[in-house]
């Protein structure tokens, strides 16, 4: 790789679990060896283009700086930060819920009548934006991970989390009580890199959402 290699900026987790089957034997497949390596710059089967593997929470402000020209993030991260990006596509892929979720038998309602409400969350702007429009009030409890301890702990009397399956509230005895908003994948691009070198970047964007919108 050369200081002129493109740099694609790759969410790692679940979203990334989804994007990287889905460019396997495309022009932007990532090496598998250096996959099972803990390399966090890949090259493609593209010269000249590389992925760099990011937590999504940092993921925007790599691409915001012009580190990557381009990236790959879910839209709940992009509306929890006020970054300088252009997006460029929704890639109809890593389609979740922002819900509301309580213990079995905790209603919405008997949330509403709580007098101290407390919301464990890591997306206090969209919860924040939520319960405005709701007319309600509530502490916030800010946490990064597992947040579906902290109902059956007592830390807080509900969360609010993104939801895909369903699957992890389940196991925790925990049910949506509401929905907030839906997320999915997007691509974005750093703003001067994509008007100033469209000759570059441009092509690479669309050979993106051909495709991962094909295989959505």
């Amino acid at each position: 790789m050369t200081a002129s290699t493109l740099l694609i900026a790759f969410p790692k987790g679940r979203l990334g679990d989804e994007l990287v089957p889905k460019l396997a034997g495309t022009p932007l497949a990532l090496d598998a060896q250096a996959l099972k390596s803990r390399v966090l710059r890949i090259p493609t089967a593209t010269p000249g283009v590389a992925a760099l593997l990011l937590k999504g929470a940092d993921l925007p402000r790599y691409v915001a700086a012009g580190v990557a020209s381009l990236g790959i993030v879910g839209s709940d991260t992009l509306d929890e930060m006020d970054m300088d990006l252009l997006e460029l596509a929704d890639l109809g892929f890593g389609a979740c819920r922002l819900s509301l979720c309580a213990q079995e038998g905790v209603s919405l309602d008997s949330l509403r009548a709580k007098p101290h409400l407390r919301l464990a969350t890591k997306f206090p702007r969209a919860t924040e934006a939520w319960l405005t429009r709701e007319g309600l009030t509530a502490e916030l409890v800010p946490l990064s991970s597992s947040a579906e301890l902290a109902p059956l702990l007592g830390l807080a009397d509900a969360i609010v989390d993104l939801v895909q399956t369903g699957g992890t509230l389940r196991a925790h005895g925990l049910v949506e009580t509401a929905v907030l908003g839906h997320s999915s994948a997007r691509l974005v691009a750093a703003r001067g890199a994509y008007l100033s070198e469209p000759g570059r970047i441009r092509p690479l964007a669309q050979l993106l959402v051909t495709l991962l919108r094909k295989e959505a």
